[in-house]
């Protein structure tokens, strides 16, 4: 049977809106409110960004012994490549995709085996996944699954997912797991805190929201420009959503942090900052990422900045123990 919309919108996960088009299925992980403000942000990249699939998946279980689909990618970040995760029953068993180069597209056919499972397919957080023709056995069973919990992911190109070859490895998908949450990732290469993002609500009640940005504050942005920005952000944050538990995270280890930026100050000198900011809003805790990606090139993908699979498993780990302390 091949998935109609209501079905489709029933078991994916992770995105604000589903649209189908010309027999083709869009996941849209901000609201219309939230991609209009980044259309008329004047940075026609980050709206490019906005499209992109990171920590979208499908969650659900069924019978079927098959699973087969279509899908395009579109641009949704400056790599080129876009690969999907499959997982049976909580273990990876499929990595498939495209590198870009030659392709931006194909069908896939997965054996799935005899008897009921959990089905989780992970889409690029590098590309726009635009999927169609998603097909499972003739009559076979079709539950959608959920997590308890919800979350939502502000933050910069470590939060959109830069540099996992494995989508569901990037430390906001891991994070989500380990919360056991659904995640709804507003990361975005490049951002920084954008006050007009927050003042866009998502229509749920998370409970726990992560915010991740500094780093390109650090080098794009004076010290007062800072101030007004990060202070607003979480002001917002912090008055939309009051039954929500927010940690601020302040930027991971950058191996370029003494560089001279408008900042005027090496980038650990941001987790001091956000720190005042945030210190009269009850529902904001702050924690301090420097340490969680080891200081070392052999976690970075860029040899600084971006961190790799490894990277990132260590960063979600650390990140988790951190935030268990407060739930």
């Amino acid at each position: 049977m091949v998935l109609r919309i209501e079905q489709v919108r029933a078991i994916v996960k992770g995105a604000a809106r589903v649209e189908e088009r010309n027999g083709e299925f869009r996941f849209n992980r901000f609201t219309e409110a939230q991609t209009e403000v980044y259309r008329n942000c004047g940075n026609s990249d980050f709206y490019k960004k906005s499209f992109a699939t990171s920590s979208i998946r499908l969650a659900f279980r069924t019978d079927s012994e098959k699973l087969s689909f279509t899908y395009r990618l579109e641009v949704g970040s400056s790599r080129s490549f876009g690969w999907f995760d499959l997982y049976l029953n909580g273990l990876l068993t499929n990595h498939f995709g495209t590198d870009g180069i030659q392709m931006t597209g194909g069908s896939v056919a997965i054996d799935l085996g005899k008897g009921e499972k959990c089905v989780e397919l992970y889409l690029p957080w590098s590309r726009a996944a635009i999927l169609s023709n998603i097909e499972l056995d003739d009559g076979a069973m079709l539950e959608p699954i959920s997590r308890p919990h919800t979350m939502i992911a502000f933050g910069d190109s470590i939060t959109q997912g830069y540099d996992a070859t494995y989508p569901s490895l990037s430390y906001a998908s891991t994070l989500a797991r380990l919360l056991d949450a659904e995640i709804f990732n507003k990361g975005i290469g490049g951002e920084i805190f954008f006050p007009a993002l927050a003042e866009q609500a998502d229509p749920i009640e998370p409970d726990y929201i992560t915010v991740a940005y500094g780093t390109n504050d650090w080098s794009h942005s004076t010290p007062e420009e800072f101030t007004a920005h990060c202070r607003s952000f979480y002001q917002t944050l912090s008055a939309l959503y009051p039954n929500a538990k927010i940690f601020a995270i302040t930027p991971i280890c950058r191996l370029d942090c003494e560089r001279k930026t408008k900042f005027g100050a090496p980038t650990y000198t941001v987790d001091t900052r956000i720190r005042e900011l945030c210190a009269d809003l009850p529902n904001v805790t702050v924690i301090c990422g420097w340490n969680f990606t080891p200081a070392f090139k052999t976690f970075y993908s860029d040899d600084h900045l971006h961190p790799n699979d490894l990277g990132f498993g260590l960063y979600a780990q650390n990140l988790y123990r951190e935030i268990q302390k407060h739930l």
